[in-house]
């Protein structure tokens, strides 16, 4: 075998393990034929085929989990909020799908309706010594955890929306200790190291 051989084998191998990679997504959950029907139910608004799908299938969490994502990350709640369809957040809401980031998502949405409706759906299940409901958001969120629905409002410069949560008691979170910064801390070491 000559040298060209070997490296034109290896070229080959390399590019077929990575096409084979490449193709090959982690996929976490797979959705099903009901819960695709379901998403897409709540896509094009149409509350009474999402509320007989839920009803149907409650003592079926395997055939249709209420809280699945499809693959842009979004529940049908999201869903709702970004057609500004108010009936169908009633309706999820009523049924008990998870909260999660969605007030988030309707501030950045700026749908006031949907902000208004999900305060006082957080103000009437929100137990004292549990975070709220965009608080407690894991990885799969679109936000990052410093951001609030206060410093959210305020960056889409929404006033209504910020109103709302300020007559509701919102505030802003503590800033750090400015003492406490990196470059504070390695200002004061090396004065002190210069003693």
């Amino acid at each position: 075998m000559n040298p060209s051989e070997s490296q034109q084998d290896l070229l080959s191998n390399e590019a077929r393990s990575l096409s084979v990679h490449s193709l090959q997504t982690p996929i976490d959950y797979i959705l099903g034929p009901v819960e695709k029907h379901f998403l897409l139910s709540a896509e094009r608004g149409d509350c009474a085929t999402v509320k007989r799908l839920i009803e149907e299938n409650k003592d079926h969490p395997e055939i249709l989990n209420i809280n699945c994502v499809d693959p842009l990350n979004r529940s049908a709640l999201i869903a709702a909020i970004e057609n500004e369809n108010i009936e169908l957040i009633k309706v999820l809401l009523e049924l008990g799908i998870e909260v999660k980031d969605a007030l988030l998502h309707a501030i950045k949405e700026e749908y006031v309706e949907a902000v208004e409706m999900l305060l006082e759906w957080e103000e009437r299940i929100h137990k004292p010594e549990q975070p709220y409901s965009w608080e407690a958001v894991d990885s799969s969120s679109n936000f990052t955890p410093d951001i609030t629905p206060l410093i959210l409002a305020a960056h889409k410069n929404n006033y209504e929306i910020l109103k709302l949560l300020l007559d509701r008691g919102a505030t802003l979170p503590t800033p750090h200790d400015a003492s406490q910064t990196r470059l504070c801390v390695n200002n004061t070491r090396r004065k002190e190291a210069m003693l």
